[in-house]
């Protein structure tokens, strides 16, 4: 009788190969672990830049000169660029419709004086360096909206050559555009109907038709 000699298997033949399934699962895992990671890191510091606003909100006097109340904008503008999490929240706090700004200066034509100072100028190179950091985009805190404009196809053009030249998106030079202070005498008068929805008007839903309808 002959007897065969049993070569032992090496350990590297008995490795068992992760399937093709399983490949991709290590680092989309790691993906969503290095988001989370991110999503909680940016909630810690909204809630230290929420703290901070409710401090200095607490704080604001407008019933001081208007020197007093250009050097408080300033002041409480620069305590909040030191713990923004995004450019949005700053710019919300700061210069939004309910902004800091707008609690200083109530008037129009006291706040249009205001946006001509050199106090104004500061605090929108404070939102420029917020711009420029690499910061989330986006503020989880506040919805975003888009809107859709009509404008002449030279237009377009221009807007897009700019962009290639400054290296930018459309879409950052174009929110840049829209953040710096217009003068009032650039807007052309209209006295022709208004078209298009609203400014701040939802978009209009048609009422359903049952099958009876």
């Amino acid at each position: 009788m002959f007897e065969m000699e049993m070569t032992p298997v090496s350990t590297m033949e008995l490795a068992i190969e992760p399937t093709t399934s399983d490949a991709p699962a290590a680092p989309a895992r790691a993906a969503r672990a290095q988001n989370k990671v991110a999503g909680e890191k940016l909630a810690a510091e909204m809630a230290v830049f929420a703290s901070v606003v409710s401090e200095l909100r607490g704080k604001i006097d407008a019933s001081g000169t208007f020197e007093d109340r250009c050097k408080s904008a300033v002041s409480m503008a620069s305590e909040l660029f030191g713990v923004a999490p995004t450019w949005t929240a700053f710019y919300r706090e700061v210069l939004g419709a309910g902004g800091i700004v707008r609690s200083f200066f109530h008037e129009l034509e006291d706040r249009q004086t205001y946006e001509a100072s050199d106090s104004h100028s500061q605090i929108f190179e404070m939102l420029t360096a917020l711009r420029s950091r690499d910061l989330p985009e986006n503020d989880p805190t506040e919805p975003q909206r888009m809107i859709t404009i009509r404008l002449p196809m030279t237009l377009h053009n221009a807007i897009c050559d700019e962009a290639n030249e400054l290296e930018v998106s459309v879409n950052k030079l174009c929110i840049s555009r829209m953040l710096q202070q217009l003068d009032d005498r650039m807007i052309p008068a209209c006295k022709n109907k208004r078209r298009g929805r609203r400014p701040g008007a939802g978009p209009t839903s048609k009422p359903s038709m049952d099958a009876n309808g």
